[in-house]
C-alpha cells in the first residue's frame, strides 16, 4: 500500500453483478471516497462530466474477453475547480461465480501538466523560429542547410524556407561571393566554437550581392562530438552603404579641408609680401624720414595706412597659424618662461587700449616667481588675445587678468571681464574660426571671429584646456588651464577661483 502511495496508483476490484468496486487506500484518497467497498455510482459521480459516459463502458464493458487488457484516459474532477488526469488499465479476472474486473488508477496530472508546459514552450520557441526578423539557421559543417526560418529564405530571396534548402545544397560553393569567407567562417568556428558579427558578401536567389552578418555557435553532444552548427543572420546592406557614403563624404570633407588651407596658407604668403611694401613705406611717410610731407593731414593718412595694415597683417598672421595647426605643422619651441615677465609684457601692451576705452585693468602676477615650460611666443599671444577681446567686448567696467591652482595642481590664467557677455548657446559658436555670434558685432567690434578659436587650439597644443563662461550683460571669465607638469618651480599654491 505504501508503494500505491508514492507512486499515486489506486487498485480496484469490480464485480458487475452488483455494481460494488473494491477500492485501495490510494484508490479512495484519488477519488475522495471514504468506503473500502464503494458503490460504482459514487465513483462515476466523480468524473468529469465529458468522460463519464466512456468510463461507465471502460469499468463495466458490455463484452470482455478472460485476460484482456484495456486502457482509458480520464479526467475527475474534486471540489468547485480541481481537475486531476488519471490513465486506468483493467483485465478481467475469472472468479466463482462468472468474473470480476479488476485494474488500476494511475494520478498522471503532473505528467499532463510537464507535457502542456513543453509544448507550449515547443510553441514559443516555434513561434520565435517562424517569426524572428532575424534569419536564423541550423546547417552541417560541410556547408548543407538542416533547418532555416522565414526570415532567412526572406533574406536571401526565396519564396519559403523549404524552396531555399531544396536550393542551396552547398552554403561555401553557392552562397558567398568570395568562397574563400566561408573557409574562414570555418576556420574561425573550429578555432573557437563560436563567430560573433561576421560579415560577407552573399548572391540573392535574384542574382543581387548583399552584404550580411553573422553569428553562430557549435552545438555538440555531451561527448563532444559536433551535431551542428546553428545561428542568426542579418541583413547589413543599407549599413554598408551607409558607411561607404560616409566614408566618401569624409575623404570629400577632408579633401575640401586640405584645398582651404592650402588656398589659406598660399592666400596668405601672397598677401605677406605686398603688405610688407605698404607698412614699410607707410611708415617712413608717417615718421617723414625723407623730410616733411607738408600738409599734417598726409602723416595722418599715411598713419592710418600703416594702422591697418598692421592689422591686416595679424590677421594673415592669425589665418597661417591656423593653417597650421589644423595641418598638424605648427610646432611649439618651449623652454622655461618666467610668468611675471609674461604678464608684464602683455599688460604694457594692452594698457594704452584700455585706458582709451576707459576701461579699468588689473592684472595679478603670482604671489612667487615660478617658471612655466612653454613656448613664450604663443603663451604671450593667447594672453594677448584674451585680453584684447577681453577689452574689445567691455564697454564699461573692468578687465582683470589672474593666477592660481586648481584642484589637482594644474596652473590656470583667468581673464575676467564686465562686458558684454554671451549665451550659453553661443559658447560653443565663439569657439569655432570665422565666427560672429551675432552679425552686427562685426560692424560694432572689429574682428574676424580667428581669435578664440586660434586661442583655443593654441592652448591645447600645451596640452591644455581653455574654459568660457559668460552671461548676457553679465561679462565673461576664461580660464586657461596648463597641465601641472609644465610646472617648473611651485612655491605657494593658490586655488583658482
Amino acid at each position: 500500500m505504501t508503494a500505491q502511495k508514492i507512486a499515486a496508483l489506486g487498485s480496484w476490484e469490480l464485480d458487475p453483478g452488483v455494481g460494488v468496486m473494491m477500492c485501495s487506500p490510494e484508490m479512495r484518497r484519488i477519488f475522495d471516497c471514504d468506503a473500502e467497498a464503494a458503490d460504482l455510482s459514487h465513483i462515476l459521480d466523480a468524473i468529469h462530466p465529458e468522460d463519464r459516459k466512456s468510463v461507465r463502458q471502460w469499468f463495466m464493458p458490455e463484452t470482455v474477453e478472460d485476460g484482456s487488457m484495456d486502457e482509458c484516459r480520464f479526467r475527475i474532477q474534486r471540489g468547485d475547480d480541481e481537475v486531476r488526469h488519471l490513465h486506468g488499465r483493467r483485465t478481467v479476472v475469472p472468479a466463482e461465480r462468472g468474473i470480476r474486473i479488476a485494474g488500476t488508477v494511475l494520478d498522471i496530472s503532473e505528467y499532463i501538466a510537464a507535457e502542456q508546459k513543453l509544448g507550449d514552450q515547443a510553441a514559443l520557441y516555434r513561434g520565435m523560429f517562424e517569426h524572428a526578423i532575424w534569419g536564423i539557421f541550423q546547417t552541417t559543417s560541410t556547408g548543407h542547410y538542416l533547418a532555416a526560418n522565414a526570415a532567412l529564405a526572406r533574406i536571401y530571396g526565396y519564396a519559403s524556407p523549404d524552396a531555399m534548402l531544396e536550393a542551396l545544397t552547398d552554403i561555401g560553393r553557392q552562397l558567398y561571393v568570395d568562397p574563400a569567407r566561408r573557409d574562414e567562417f570555418i576556420r574561425l568556428m573550429k578555432r573557437d566554437g563560436v563567430v560573433s558579427a561576421f560579415e560577407s558578401q552573399v548572391y540573392r536567389a535574384d542574382g543581387a550581392v548583399i552584404w550580411i552578418s553573422e553569428s553562430c555557435r557549435e552545438v555538440r553532444t555531451g561527448a563532444g562530438e559536433l551535431l551542428y552548427y546553428e545561428g542568426t543572420v542579418e541583413d547589413i546592406t543599407e549599413r554598408k552603404r551607409a558607411e561607404r557614403d560616409l566614408q566618401a563624404a569624409k575623404e570629400q570633407a577632408e579633401a575640401a579641408s586640405r584645398a582651404k588651407s592650402s588656398f589659406l596658407a598660399n592666400m596668405s604668403h601672397e598677401l605677406r609680401t605686398p603688405l610688407n611694401a605698404i607698412l614699410g613705406f607707410s611708415e617712413i611717410l608717417r615718421d617723414q624720414l625723407l623730410g616733411p610731407l607738408g600738409d599734417e593731414r598726409y602723416r595722418e593718412y599715411a598713419g592710418d595706412i600703416h594702422g591697418s595694415g598692421k592689422h591686416l597683417l595679424e590677421v594673415i598672421n592669425d589665418i597661417l597659424d591656423l593653417t597650421k595647426i589644423e595641418a598638424g605643422h605648427l610646432e611649439l619651441d618651449e623652454q622655461p618662461v618666467d610668468v611675471v615677465s609674461i604678464l608684464a609684457a602683455c599688460e604694457r601692451f594692452v594698457a594704452d587700449g584700455a585706458r582709451r576705452s576707459g576701461i579699468g585693468l588689473r592684472v595679478e602676477p603670482p604671489e612667487t616667481d615660478l617658471c612655466l615650460r612653454v613656448d613664450p611666443v604663443r603663451l604671450k599671444q593667447i594672453l594677448l588675445n584674451l585680453l584684447s577681446n577681453a577689452i574689445k567686448f567691455t564697454p564699461e567696467g573692468e578687465v582683470a587678468l589672474t593666477t592660481g591652482y586648481s584642484d589637482d595642481g594644474d596652473f590656470c590664467f583667468r581673464i575676467a571681464d564686465t562686458g558684454i557677455g554671451m549665451s550659453a548657446d553661443d559658447i560653443s559658436k565663439a569657439l569655432l574660426p570665422f565666427q560672429q555670434i551675432d552679425t552686427s558685432l562685426a560692424r560694432r567690434y572689429e574682428g574676424t571671429g580667428l581669435g578664440l578659436s586660434l586661442t583655443k587650439s593654441l592652448v591645447e597644443l600645451h596640452g591644455g584646456t581653455l574654459h568660457l563662461a559668460s552671461e548676457p550683460r553679465r561679462g565673461t571669465v576664461v580660464t586657461v588651464v596648463l597641465p601641472r607638469w609644465r610646472i617648473e618651480d611651485v612655491e605657494r599654491r593658490a586655488i583658482c577661483g
